[in-house]
């Protein structure tokens, strides 16, 4: 049977839940606000398969044993064996999956609250909803209308593997597509569209990262989660993260989903499309 939904603190007191999604709640997030100037209301829900629903449609065996879900203060959690971040999204991604309804307008409500407070503290405001899935949002309703449609004036931004999510993208909402080991040929056609693709390398420091990528231009991903400000057809590098899981780690710091500094494509310099031209 569906919850009614009347408040925040009372979705709470109701579900157990502490908070459904929450402003600059990792490392990376926090960045978004000294140096791009925003408050980014962050959405974490269990990825991939974890929580019994699948909310990564695209996802790879190295992008799953690599997720980011384990890394940060949920390593950590991890580590301790209580589980407490992992069992509340967990619990988050059941809600969204069995109450949507309720969910939606609890996340609805959330957002308001969050851009109001960033607009009276003089930020920014932006939402990224896939902190650690791959759900299409556009196909995500509420009253007949998506997120995209209810928030007109926010600007969204997420990482996806699915190219399905480029087509008919909302204009409110920005894309980086992922690199996987595997679909190179499908990257190479978006960055020759104006699109960007994130890339994990294996580098000590973020200064260590490429300047070039197979005649592609690298910026340096980890400076600012806010992709929304990134330059157009251009590689966005970002530096393999640790993760709780050390063999786990081991496997897929040297799998395909991660570029070495020995491949032969590492600043490598071709003359490429240039990307102003581009619609």
């Amino acid at each position: 049977m569906s919850m009614k939904f009347e408040t925040i603190g009372k979705a709470v007191k109701s579900t157990g839940l502490t908070y459904l999604g929450s402003v600059n709640s990792s490392s990376k997030l926090l960045k978004n606000g000294k140096l791009s100037k925003q408050h980014t209301y962050g959405l974490y829900l269990s990825p991939a398969s974890t929580s019994g629903y699948d909310v990564c449609s695209h996802s790879t065996p190295e992008c799953r044993m690599g997720c980011l879900a384990t890394s940060g203060h949920a390593a950590m959690d991890v580590i301790s064996g209580k589980f407490i971040i992992q069992n509340c999204r967990i619990n988050k991604t059941k809600l969204f999956h069995e109450d949507q309804e309720f969910f939606m307008q609890w996340l609805v409500s959330d957002i308001k609250a969050k851009k109001i407070l960033a607009e009276k503290q003089g930020f920014g405001f932006s939402v990224r909803l896939n902190c650690t899935s791959d759900i299409n949002w556009q196909n995500v309703r509420l009253n007949g209308l998506n997120i995209f449609e209810i928030f007109p004036d926010v600007q969204f931004y997420d990482y996806t593997k699915n190219p399905n999510k480029f087509m008919g993208k909302p204009e409110n909402y920005h894309l980086t597509f992922s690199y996987t080991g595997k679909n190179w040929s499908l990257c190479k056609n978006l960055l020759s569209r104006g699109f960007n693709i994130a890339m994990v390398f294996n580098v000590r420091k973020e200064t260590e990262l490429p300047t070039r990528f197979a005649g592609f231009e690298v910026v340096n991903g980890d400076l600012t989660d806010y992709r929304v400000a990134d330059s157009k057809g251009v590689i966005i590098g970002l530096k393999f993260k640790h993760i709780a899981d050390k063999q786990a780690e081991h496997e897929v710091i040297n799998s395909c989903f991660v570029v070495q500094s020995t491949d032969l494509r590492f600043n490598q310099i071709n003359v490429q499309t240039n990307v102003s031209e581009l619609v």
